[in-house]
């Protein structure tokens, strides 16, 4: 059993995760004129992709920046939770419970899973695609 707020935390860890790949890619990676130009060029596309339109983009900004979304604690994905005494809390008690991922959905009321596993595949094939081409002399 954890603590609830251990959960809430890792989905939006997850999710600013999976947007601060495209940040590391642009800033760090595109180190040259040449791997900007092309990334810049690249962008353009990526944030149409349905995944990033629809999913890793919104779901950050509300999270992050709007303080709002996470996840619907009051579903089928969480056992019944347990009140249990714990000193480090300012109340000194904390809500446990356990999860099953594969039944967890967000403040929509939409399955999380399906959505992080195809976020990672995109970022996957866009970052193999830019090493096959940074591996190649850019013209």
């Amino acid at each position: 059993m954890q603590p609830i707020i251990v959960f809430q935390s890792q989905y939006i860890a997850i999710i600013t995760l999976l947007r601060s790949v495209g940040h590391v890619f642009e800033k760090v990676d595109c180190n040259t004129p040449k791997r900007k130009t092309w990334a810049d060029a690249k962008w353009e596309e990526w944030k149409r992709a349905p995944i990033f339109e629809t999913f890793i983009e919104p779901t950050r900004n509300d999270l992050v920046k709007q303080f709002k979304g996470g996840l619907e604690l009051r579903d089928d994905a969480f056992e019944s939770p347990a009140v249990v005494a714990d000193p480090s809390m300012p109340d000194m008690v904390s809500i446990v419970t356990t999860m099953d991922a594969r039944r967890l959905r967000n403040a929509e009321g939409r399955l999380v899973m399906p959505d992080i596993h195809e976020a990672i595949a995109f970022w996957n094939l866009r970052l193999l695609d830019a090493d096959a081409v940074f591996q190649e002399p850019l013209h």
